[in-house]
């Protein structure tokens, strides 16, 4: 699954912000899962077999491609202009990348959902609606007014489900999906997810049961964590961390294109 984490420019260190929220998020990837990680302006994407047929000029040869299903392009920051990292022509391809299956961990400035999505569509970046229900899920940040000083805190995490085809091969183009929300008021996240828990589950290749038990084990795994267990990894230590989420996780099916059918 694709991450971006968004958020307003109006903050101090908005870009050291979103960055630390990604980092944090991206601990629940499994350690298998290889990272390219962008060079900028100079990046020719010499490892992406299918860069011509997105629409890339290539300047330099091709290397020995990556398998598209064990890696997740870690693009630093996107947008149309510098200073973001990845812009342009270059931001353009990793989106449709994303069409072959690759993962992508990216950063972007966006106080909603829909400035992402129109910063993506505008000039210089110029993706379609189709293209963009690649990117997975978004998260928002959003000022901590509760806690003054604090860093921006996730206020809403957002699904952009795939397009996928009826029986007939015509588009079936769905709204994004509200995964959570920040209630300042009662200090906690109002969760959303069941309602798409079967399209989720089919993503992954589970049933919809055998999705929301295992949603709920790891639910149960991270508030563990949080409770700081003595018999546990203690949550300044990454290392330990990192390959404690790795032991707790549990294999299954991984029919990923199970939602297009």
């Amino acid at each position: 699954m694709s991450l971006v984490v968004a958020g307003p420019g109006d903050t101090a260190n908005p870009r050291a912000a979103r960055a630390a929220v990604l980092d944090a998020l991206l601990d629940l990837c499994p350690s298998t899962r290889r990272r390219i990680s962008l060079e900028g302006p100079i990046e020719d994407f010499a490892w992406l077999a299918a860069a011509e047929t997105l629409g890339w000029v290539r300047a330099s040869p091709m290397a020995e491609p990556i398998d598209p299903s064990s890696a997740l392009i870690a693009a630093g920051e996107i947008g149309p202009l510098p200073p973001a990292d990845t812009t342009g022509d270059r931001a353009r391809l990793v989106v449709r990348a994303l069409g072959l299956g690759f993962g992508l961990a990216a950063t972007m400035e966006g106080a909603r959902l829909e400035d992402v999505l129109a910063g993506l569509r505008r000039r210089p970046i110029q993706l379609s609606d189709d293209e963009l229900t690649n990117l997975g899920v978004v998260v928002v940040l959003e000022p901590d007014t509760a806690r003054p000083g604090s860093p921006p805190r996730i206020a809403a995490a957002h699904y952009l489900r795939p397009l996928a085809r009826d029986a007939h091969g015509h588009p079936q183009r769905l709204p994004p999906a509200v995964l959570a929300t920040w209630d300042p008021a009662a200090d906690r996240f109002e969760h959303f997810a069941w309602g798409i828990a079967a399209e989720l589950a089919g993503r992954v290749g589970r049933r919809t049961g055998d999705f929301e038990l295992e949603q709920e084990r790891r639910a149960a795994v991270l508030t563990g964590l949080t409770a700081e267990d003595p018999a546990g990894p203690r949550v300044g230590d990454r290392t330990a961390l990192r390959g404690f989420l790795d032991r707790q996780r549990v294999g299954g099916p991984t029919q990923s294109r199970l939602h297009r059918h």
